[in-house]
């Protein structure tokens, strides 16, 4: 059945849930390869589920994280038992890094109000994809149930991005205080260890 609605866009679109392979982590993985933008509206984030690697996020010159919920408390906890973590260490100093070079900013939107969470990538010639729906990249996924994302393409990406423009210039910097904790959890790690640098 093909199904027309007016006024919308028809463009296929991927429906994935925490079953999907690829899932919700290699997707937004290869779609982040390919992009110099990425726009993100979060509810809240998981420092300890978070393991992008560098060379996904190599091409990407600017990554925009709007967040609903950032608490300064947990996200130092989470940051310096990370930083304790030979195997993800590297995780808090990669953040720490994009966030000095200007690659990566934050933005805290307590009052901003949306949903489903999002994620637009975008390339040299515009929004690409946006993803919608659970951000989880813990596996294996950790509740009972479903948890269902979808990946839609070029109009839902435009849209997407406009959204997030609108969210992000009333947001307000939380950057500079969230590469602070990051900055003191990997120095706290280097002095246990006994690195310099």
């Amino acid at each position: 059945m093909d199904l027309i609605l007016p006024g919308l866009a028809s463009q296929p679109a991927i429906m994935m849930d925490e079953r999907t392979r690829p899932d919700f982590r290699d997707v937004f993985g290869a779609l982040a390869i390919r992009s110099t933008d990425i726009a993100t509206a979060v509810t809240r984030v998981r420092l300890s589920t978070l393991d992008l690697g560098a060379a996904e996020l190599e091409h990407v010159e600017h990554f925009r994280v709007l967040i609903a919920e950032l608490n300064a408390l947990t996200l130092d906890s989470e940051a310096r038992l990370i930083g304790a973590d030979p195997r993800r260490a590297h995780r808090v100093e990669l953040l720490a890094g994009l966030l000095e070079s200007g690659h990566l900013e934050v933005r805290s939107a307590p009052l901003g109000g949306w949903s489903p969470d999002f994620t637009v990538f975008s390339g040299p010639s515009g929004p690409q994809a946006v993803l919608t729906g659970f951000h989880w990249f813990e596996r294996p996924y950790p509740h009972r149930g479903p948890a269902f994302a979808s990946l839609h393409f070029k109009d839902a990406a435009r849209v997407g991005l406009r959204r997030h423009e609108a969210l992000w210039s009333r947001a307000h910097d939380v950057g500079p205080a969230v590469w602070s904790i990051l900055s003191k959890a990997s120095t706290s790690r280097r002095m246990r260890t006994g690195e310099t640098g």
